[in-house]
C-alpha cells in the first residue's frame, strides 16, 4: 500500500466516528426542511451547495418565519465567518499545495474537517489524499443523511419531538477534548464558551461566535509571538 492509499485510509477511519452525527444530522435538516416548505429536491440542492450544517439550519428557521433572502444569506454569512478564522489557523499546512487545490477544500472546510485534519497534522506532515478523505466522507454523509431525512420526512410529523438535539453538542465536545492538550488550551476552550455565551443575547445572530474565534486566535497569536522571543534569546 502507498502513502496516498494510507492517507486515504488513515482519513476515511477518522471521520468515521463523525460520519453517523453527520447521516444523523443532516436527515433532521431534511426532515425539518419539508416542515419549513422546501421541496425533497430544495433542500437536496442545499445540502449540495451550501453544506453548512449551522446556516441551513438557520436559513430554515428564517424561511418559516418569511424572511427575506437578503436577511438569509447575511446570517449564513456571520454564522460561517469563523471559517476565515480556521482558514488563517490550517494557512501553514496548506501552504506547499496549489492554488486550485486550496481553493476547492476551503468549500469543504467545516467545523468537523478542521479538528480531524489539525488534530492530524500536528503529529504528522498534511497529506492532500488525507484531507480529500476526510473532507469527502463527511460531505457524502450530510448529503446522503439530508437524502434519508426529506424520504422519511412524511412519516416523521415532528423530528424535533426525539430529542436527537444534544447529540449535537455532545459530538462537538468530543471534538473539542483532542484540542484541549495543556491547561492553556483548556483555559482559552472555557474563557472563549464564557465569551460566546455572554454574547449571544447582545450581538446578532453568529456574531458572538466570530467574536468569541477571535479571542482565541488573539490568544493564540500572543502565546506564539511570546515562544518565538524567548527561542530568539535563547539562540
Amino acid at each position: 500500500m502507498n502513502q496516498n492509499q494510507q492517507e486515504l485510509k488513515q482519513g476515511m477511519m477518522d471521520a468515521l466516528p463523525i460520519v453517523a452525527s453527520f447521516v444523523l444530522f443532516g436527515a433532521i435538516f431534511g426532515m425539518l426542511s419539508l416542515q419549513a416548505g422546501l421541496k425533497s429536491w430544495e433542500a437536496m440542492f442545499m445540502s449540495l451547495v451550501v453544506y453548512a450544517g449551522a446556516a441551513q439550519f438557520t436559513a430554515l428557521s428564517m424561511i418559516m418565519e418569511q424572511s427575506q433572502v437578503w436577511s438569509i444569506v447575511f446570517a449564513a454569512f456571520l454564522l460561517n465567518s469563523r471559517h476565515f478564522l480556521m482558514g488563517l489557523s490550517m494557512a501553514p499546512h496548506y501552504a506547499k499545495f496549489d492554488q486550485r487545490f486550496i481553493n476547492t477544500s476551503a468549500f469543504f472546510l467545516v467545523d468537523e474537517s478542521y479538528a480531524i485534519t489539525l488534530n492530524r497534522f500536528r503529529n504528522h506532515p498534511s497529506h492532500r489524499s488525507y484531507i480529500l478523505a476526510v473532507s469527502l466522507s463527511l460531505y457524502a454523509s450530510w448529503n446522503l443523511g439530508t437524502w434519508l431525512g426529506v424520504m422519511a420526512g412524511s412519516w416523521i410529523p415532528d423530528p424535533a419531538a426525539l430529542g436527537l438535539g444534544f447529540s449535537f453538542t455532545a459530538m462537538f465536545v468530543a471534538l473539542a477534548y483532542y484540542q484541549l492538550s495543556s491547561w492553556l488550551r483548556a483555559a482559552v476552550f472555557i474563557l472563549c464558551g464564557v465569551v460566546a455565551v455572554g454574547l449571544a443575547t447582545i450581538l446578532p445572530n453568529g456574531l458572538h461566535l466570530l467574536f468569541a474565534g477571535g479571542v482565541a486566535f488573539g490568544i493564540g497569536y500572543a502565546t506564539a509571538r511570546k515562544s518565538e522571543s524567548k527561542g530568539a534569546k535563547a539562540a
